[in-house]
């Protein structure tokens, strides 16, 4: 077995937002990762952001196959749709089988065949022999909110006035439709909010529900005027993170470890480092990170990664 101790810095806030399951709510904090740790004197749960393991674990696994794929492709034997399935998302053929219908043969050859199902798994058929835990900070730390400001063309007076004047009266309909439709929308909502609470008391909603048919034809009224231009506004946005400058540490294992793991490893730790990037928001100063990652078996040091700054992974073996 194979322990590999490992730290991520973030170099910058780090932006993560879990997918929202049908009919449920985003958590407090824009839905980024959080998880109770600790309860303190008086009962109440303490919270922490978080990096989930599945972000860094995503990363590898696509690190790794991504490689093979381009040199498949230059040997001119690209990968076939099940292959890139199976290695690249881990979905196979045996995840949609009953757990004992699954061929153990079969299963076999897939690990030997594919050093990356064997070491990630694929579906019910092929189980992992990696272990990736959760990155959580020294202290508990929950996340903050970046805000920021998608600007229209008007802003830029200089760049607007280079335009031609035909197109400038557009733009000047555009933003007028756009204010009526911003209007019409917040009215839309208030009286579906009324509506719902007519209904939840029983109340009849004739007179509501004609309104509401009326402010909807003057939102989509306002909205075809606004023709394709619809997403050009100044449109406040916002996502959560967590801070810059936190060390998070977590663990990786891998079970019945194989001499060419380490190297699987080596190569997402060095594409990693080359691009040390996680979660979203890149484009707007998020996500860089650093690490270090110190393999041991049997409690001994036999290896030391170290990724970051868009260079190759720096490694020492001991």
């Amino acid at each position: 077995m194979i322990v590999i101790n490992a730290t991520i810095k973030t170099e910058g806030p780090l932006s993560i937002v879990m997918p929202v399951a049908k009919d449920t709510q985003k958590n407090a904090y824009g839905n980024f990762p959080i998880m109770t740790r600790g309860i303190d004197d008086d009962g109440n749960k303490q919270l922490t952001g978080y990096l989930p393991a599945t972000t860094l674990r995503g990363f590898f696994r696509r690190a790794i196959v991504v490689k093979d794929m381009q040199a498949a492709s230059e040997a001119g034997k690209p990968y076939k749709l099940p292959q890139a399935y199976s290695e690249l998302i881990g979905q196979d053929a045996a995840s949609e089988q009953q757990a004992g219908d699954i061929d153990l043969l079969a299963i076999k050859t897939a690990r030997e065949n594919s050093p990356v199902l064997d070491l990630f798994g694929s579906g019910l058929g092929i189980k992992s022999r990696l272990r990736v835990s959760h990155f959580l900070p020294s202290h508990n730390v929950l996340p903050d909110v970046i805000t920021g400001t998608r600007k229209d063309l008007d802003d830029n007076e200089m760049a607007f006035n280079l335009l031609d004047d035909a197109d400038k009266s557009e733009f000047f309909e555009r933003s007028e439709s756009n204010t009526k439709r911003a209007r019409a929308a917040s009215l839309l909502k208030k009286l579906k909010r009324t509506q719902r609470g007519l209904e939840r008391q029983g109340e009849p909603t004739e007179e509501i529900d004609k309104k509401i048919e009326a402010a909807q034809k003057l939102v989509d009224k306002y909205l075809i005027e606004m023709g394709d231009m619809k997403n050009s506004s100044r449109t406040i946005l916002e996502h959560p993170v967590l801070a810059a400058g936190l060390t998070l540490s977590g663990r990786l294992v891998i079970e019945n470890d194989r001499e060419r793991d380490i190297g699987l490893l080596e190569t997402a730790l060095n594409s990693l480092s080359l691009f040390p990037v996680l979660g979203g928001q890149s484009a707007r100063g998020c996500g860089e990170i650093s690490g270090s990652f110190e393999f041991t078996r049997d409690g001994i040091v036999i290896k030391k990664v170290s990724v970051g700054g868009y260079q190759p992974a720096k490694i020492d073996d001991f």
